[in-house]
């Protein structure tokens, strides 16, 4: 009995979850990039962008509407970022709904109850100075001049 509790304990315990979304990076100007930090290259801010797709997961698991990662990437703030006319996004930050197995096997059970899902996605989109290079510190120190 106390075997089939720590087994039962055990498997309700947390896991590790791993999700991944293939989001364009290069900068070359073919299509829009996406990055999780900052670029070296001179930009100009268009400005925050937060976009949010909402949906439910059916019977526990089957994911109708595309709340994961690789949907809130490309159905969603890729889209958007075009539409602000911007050649990327920086800083990139993501929030998806994630369940324990429980959960899922409860809604799988429990299949007349969906369990809401969303996948909520915030960057800064920026437009590259093509052409020019980054511009030096005003305020520079000249080194000292000899005269003889």
């Amino acid at each position: 009995m106390r075997l089939l509790l720590a087994v039962s304990l055990a498997a309700l315990t947390g896991c590790t979850v791993i999700n991944t979304a293939s989001v364009p990076s290069d900068r070359g100007g073919q299509d829009v990039f996406v990055t999780a930090g900052n670029i070296p290259e001179p930009y100009e801010s268009l400005g925050m962008v937060q976009v949010t797709r909402s949906g439910v997961l059916l019977f526990g698991f089957a994911d109708v509407v595309g709340t994961d990662l690789q949907s809130g990437f490309q159905d969603v703030l890729i889209p958007q970022i075009r539409q602000m006319g911007g050649d990327g996004a920086i800083n990139v930050r993501f929030r998806q709904t994630q369940y324990l197995p429980v959960q899922k096997v409860l809604g799988a059970i429990f299949f007349f109850v969906p369990l809401p899902s969303s996948v909520t996605v915030t960057a800064e989109v920026v437009k590259l100075r093509r052409g020019s290079a980054a511009r030096p510190a005003e305020d520079a120190v000249k080194p000292p001049v000899a005269v003889r």
